[in-house]
């Protein structure tokens, strides 16, 4: 009887020891589901790593504005040859005077300049060819100081420091803007030309346009100022 009892109190002890710990295999089943989730996770945020990002330190910075001027060929993100239609995305303009397939059309600026001068971009279209179908600019102005050239050429600068970068630069035109005479100096090779104001024994630049390489500023600029005396 001692025999038997002791085999019966062995066997509920060995049963005892093999049942399963359910605690801690809940546990387990739960780390192994959250390594899952998190590693999905950071996979369609982009995060190719398993490790826990701090989502705070990413941000999303917008792109910096455009703000080169390249001689014959842009002003910002506007372009020389570029379809009328691509214009669009620039809003609508505040003035557009247009007439016989062309037209000028002015953005102002939403405040005025560093020296309180009210800005503007002026683009010129015109349509492409003798097939009238396509309307493209044709020539691009800008009065702010914002935009500049890989010299660092802008408005505001000086005529001598424009003649020292482009030294065959020549006076193409003259015209008259709120009682100032207004000078025109014409790169025509590159494709750019400048307004030029004596302001304080200074000869200032007050304006930059953008042309096609070789072809005269005169040849459209001419219509922007119907008083325009050209050289």
């Amino acid at each position: 009887m001692k025999n038997l009892f002791l085999i019966i109190i062995l066997l509920f002890f060995g049963a005892c020891n093999q049942q399963p710990n359910t605690e801690n295999n809940t546990a387990d089943s739960t780390a192994t589901t959250n390594d899952i989730n998190l590693r999905e996770r950071d996979s369609s945020s982009g995060i190719t790593n398993s490790s826990k990002t701090n989502s705070d330190t990413i941000t999303n910075e917008e792109p910096a504005a455009n703000k080169g001027i390249v001689p014959g060929k842009s002003i910002g993100n506007i372009e020389i040859g570029m379809d009328d239609s691509r214009l669009e995305a620039f809003g609508k303009p505040d003035m557009s005077d247009a007439a016989m397939g062309k037209a000028w059309l002015t953005w102002y600026g939403k405040k005025p300049d560093e020296h309180n001068n009210k800005t503007q971009l002026n683009v010129y279209t015109a349509y492409k060819d003798t097939s009238m179908r396509a309307k493209t600019v044709q020539q691009i102005r800008t009065t702010s100081s914002f935009f500049e050239t890989a010299g660092g050429l802008h408005v505001y600068a000086s005529l001598s420091d424009i003649k020292q970068q482009y030294p065959k630069l020549k006076k193409v035109a003259v015209y008259t803007d709120d009682g100032r005479k207004i000078d025109v100096y014409d790169a025509q090779q590159q494709g750019i030309a400048f307004e030029i104001v004596n302001a304080n024994q200074q000869q200032i630049c007050t304006g930059i346009i953008i042309h096609k390489s070789g072809v005269k500023v005169t040849q459209v600029y001419i219509s922007l100022h119907p008083d325009i005396k050209v050289l």
